[in-house]
């Protein structure tokens, strides 16, 4: 199950998809399915298709991405079921914001260098020691996260020559979004992803925009504090990632 699957909407002009299956990281038996406007919700009639395609493919698990309230509700009704709870972050990009953002990226404490793709495979081993096999990337995620957005930047920090953290960030209409900021655990608390996170809003700051946007897990409280130390507050909206058991 290697290959993106992709779905339109049959009322509509063949332009863009709609929804996409993806292979799920580490697990043969799931999929994920992306809703490609996130500001759309999805119908029953996108669910069944998924579903369909899903186990046409092989799956026994569909999972999403981050799904808004209103969207979750769809899904939950129709048999899918929650699995994870994520904050919402926004940093509204006024001047006082970007003079405090050029102020800090003058004084990061690392170096960062491209990510290339052919830097995707050690990516992806910092970022499932980062997150676990569960919710870790592997390389072909981290290249689909990098085309999620119409215009990316991808970093990495070295430390003796090998890849000890990265981020992905992505900008689009209004808006720029810090997609993907993983660290390996014997490198934290020394600045990486601080330094990570100022380069991408740096980065961010540069493009016409409003405003980034962040999320991370309940729990993950050392995430939270970064983020808030920069300027980003906490949306009353919360998003969450939801299964359904698609086995015949």
């Amino acid at each position: 199950m290697s290959e993106v699957l992709r779905t339109w909407n049959a009322g509509a002009s063949r332009v863009a998809p709609t929804w996409e299956l993806r292979p799920w990281p580490n697990d043969p038996t799931a999929m994920l399915l992306v809703f490609v406007d996130h500001t759309a919700l999805p119908s029953a009639t996108d669910l069944d298709a998924a579903v369909a395609r899903a186990r046409t493919a092989g799956a026994r698990t569909l999972r999403t991405s981050a799904l808004f309230p209103r969207a979750a509700e769809i899904a939950f009704a129709h048999g899918f079921a929650p699995i994870d709870t994520l904050h919402l972050l926004r940093l509204r990009l006024d001047g006082t914001a970007c003079s405090r953002i050029a102020e800090m990226a003058a004084s990061i404490a690392h170096n960062t260098r491209p990510l290339r793709a052919w830097h995707h495979t050690r990516a992806a081993e910092v970022d499932q020691d980062a997150f676990g096999p569960t919710w870790g990337n592997d390389a072909a995620s981290l290249a689909d996260i990098r085309v999620a957005t119409p215009r990316h930047r991808a970093r990495m920090v070295l430390a003796e020559r090998r890849m000890v953290g990265f981020a992905i960030s992505g900008w689009g209409g209004n808006s720029g979004y810090l997609q993907r900021v993983a660290v390996h655990r014997e490198h934290r608390r020394r600045g990486v992803a601080r330094t990570l996170v100022v380069d991408a809003l740096a980065w961010i700051a540069g493009r016409p925009v409003a405003a980034a946007y962040v999320n991370t897990g309940l729990k993950n409280s050392a995430a939270l504090a970064l983020y808030e130390e920069l300027g980003f507050e906490r949306l009353d909206e919360r998003l969450t990632i939801a299964a359904r058991d698609i086995a015949p």
